[in-house]
């Protein structure tokens, strides 16, 4: 056990030979979001939202038929909805960066050599400024972000996002919880990401890659629905204790 996680059980449940089926579907969905923008992602979204219900509901981790697609893209909309508003503050250091990459070039182009010295400095430390509040706060974000979506996953209402103080109550009661389920989804994805790396060079198991990718992509979904809602679930079980506990006192 691990704050509360079972990594044997989290890791390996999507590989059950019972699940297969369900497995190789999901590779499939993630293989067509190199094709189709975005609704390939909802889709998976929606999928990892009712693997994270099973979760609130006391249940063990199962993957499921993908049988009901109308409710994983209801779904999927629902909590890529929340994922983008409660991230919103990104977008405040990544658009200013994101200008200047893109007008720069065109300023540059014509301005002379006196001009250049003088808008380089400025250049650099909006980029560079930029990259080192994002960072951070980006981590920050992907600790918080996780409570947030399974407000909405618990009520299958999206208007609960915005009850910040019910979620946020949550949040702050497990907040160890929160930062070790980003750290064990951060962890998973940075091992199987340098495994991929090593995979691309070498040039016969480079081949793979077409199916790896996207299954690698669909277990991380999977990992980071799990571990998120495993933190939610624990962070509403401290939340009721806490009255208890003072009550005792």
């Amino acid at each position: 056990m691990f704050f509360g996680f079972n990594l044997n059980e989290i890791l390996t449940f999507p590989f059950k030979e019972e699940y297969r089926k369900h497995f190789y579907i999901g590779i499939v969905i993630s293989l067509l979001a190199f094709i189709i923008p975005i609704a390939p992602y909802i889709v998976l979204f929606g999928y990892g939202a009712q693997i994270a219900r099973q979760i609130l509901n006391d249940e063990s981790p199962r993957l499921i038929a993908w049988d009901d697609w109308g409710k994983l893209f209801t779904d999927g909309l629902k909590v890529f909805g929340a994922r983008f508003i409660v991230g919103l503050p990104i977008l405040i250091f990544v658009i200013p960066i994101m200008i200047v990459s893109f007008i720069s070039p065109f300023i540059l182009e014509n301005a002379s050599s006196s001009e250049v010295e003088k808008i380089m400095p400025i250049y650099f430390l909006v980029i560079f400024g930029g990259i080192c509040f994002i960072i951070p706060i980006s981590m920050i974000m992907a600790v918080i972000i996780p409570a947030a979506e399974m407000k909405v996953i618990e009520t299958g209402d999206f208007t609960d996002l915005f009850r910040v103080k019910e979620w946020w109550q949550i949040f702050r009661a497990n907040l160890s919880g929160f930062i070790a389920a980003f750290g064990v989804y951060y962890l998973v994805t940075f091992i199987l990401t340098f495994a991929v790396q090593i995979v691309m060079a070498t040039l016969i198991l480079s081949c793979l890659l077409i199916v790896l990718i996207p299954a690698l992509t669909f277990y991380v979904t999977l990992i980071m629905y799990v571990t998120g809602a495993i933190a939610y679930k624990d962070g509403k079980e401290k939340l009721l204790q806490a009255p208890k506990a003072n009550a005792s006192v």
